[in-house]
């Protein structure tokens, strides 16, 4: 057992289990939360349970190199226990006139390559290999936090992997993030992106408080299949519909690809497809990718696409590459060891 993978609960009946008071585990459990998560303990555990619990919990931290881009944003290479290797993003956003502290944001991945195939994705085309456990999710997040010297307070599941064909193992990991005595990130900072796996959708909703971004891209059906492969296996209409019923408001992804979405009449399509749903867009220039031939439209169209969407009333941000110089931008994820960057 990882201790990573350990949330107050389970640490509290491991503790309860070799004769520790209700009161005496929970300190235990508290005591190795705070640990690894590099903070202070605020109540002296028990001796012997402290020593158990340290031979009975791995914690050492998988192996990663990470490069820096000059944006500040860092990719972590993490060289997983069986030789698989995932990528981490630590994206820096500096203090400015519209933000009065610098902020930090976690991309972690929850599975080594992905099923999904998006043509856009580097990670796409490695093909699934295998799902990640909740203590190698969160241990890229203890990995990053211990680099920085500092504990981010947002999270995204946007790295390797499509986060809802790994439910079980996202969630235990948002479990674990959230203690207040470990990393205690507040559920309303994490998000969970998904390409529209429909089914999931809704148990993510019914199990979870975290925001969720759907992957859109286009909302023409054709269009959208020859992007997202998955588009084929469920139609807008049941997307659109699973949006409907998000407790929250919803993040829409739309990659920006020139010549393929991005023109008026797309902006147009997508604010129909937006009307009278709680989202806001996220529009992405298209980072350099899998596919030489598609790139992403000059700034001026990114810009334009923004003011059609707002000249329709839809909330869009328009979002610049962090990371790209390193490979750890958006789509760029290729869980390959690349030599890091000069800082």
């Amino acid at each position: 057992m990882h201790l990573a993978g350990q949330t107050e609960a389970d640490l509290s009946a491991w503790a309860a289990s070799r004769g520790a008071t209700a009161g005496s585990a929970r300190v235990v459990a508290r005591a190795l939360l705070a640990g690894l998560a590099g903070r202070p303990v605020r109540e002296p555990p028990s001796r012997r349970l402290l020593t158990e619990a340290r031979s009975s919990f791995e914690t050492e931290l998988p192996a990663a190199e990470a490069a820096r881009d000059a944006d500040g944003t860092v990719r972590f290479s993490v060289r997983l226990q069986d030789g698989n290797l995932v990528e981490t993003v630590a994206i820096h956003q500096a203090a400015s006139e519209l933000r009065a502290r610098e902020r930090w944001t976690v991309c972690l991945s929850s599975q080594v390559g992905c099923a999904r195939g998006c043509v856009f994705c580097e990670t796409g085309r490695l093909g699934l290999l295998r799902n990640l456990t909740a203590a190698e999710i969160v241990s890229q997040f203890a990995l990053v936090a211990r680099h920085l010297g500092l504990t981010p307070r947002n999270v995204v599941f946007m790295g390797m992997g499509e986060p809802l064909d790994n439910l079980e193992a996202v969630l235990r990991a948002v479990a674990v993030l959230r203690e207040p005595a470990g990393f205690a990130v507040p559920e309303r900072r994490i998000t969970v992106s998904t390409v529209g796996i429909v089914p999931r959708m809704d148990e993510l909703y019914a199990r979870s408080r975290v925001n969720l971004a759907v992957s859109l891209h286009a909302v023409d059906p054709a269009a959208r299949r020859a992007l997202l492969p998955v588009a084929r296996r469920w139609e807008l209409g049941e997307l659109r519909a699973a949006i409907a019923r998000a407790p929250r408001t919803v993040l829409l992804q739309w990659t920006l690809i020139a010549g393929a979405n991005d023109s008026d009449r797309e902006a147009d399509a997508l604010a129909d497809f937006a009307r009278g749903l709680d989202v806001r867009v996220n529009l992405i220039p298209l980072n350099p990718g899998p596919d030489p031939d598609q790139h992403a439209p000059p700034l001026a169209r990114c810009r334009a696409f923004q003011r059609r969407l707002a000249s329709r009333g839809v909330r869009a941000l328009l979002r610049l590459p962090h990371g790209q110089s390193v490979g750890g931008a958006c789509g760029q994820l290729a869980g390959t060891l690349r030599v890091p960057a000069q800082a």
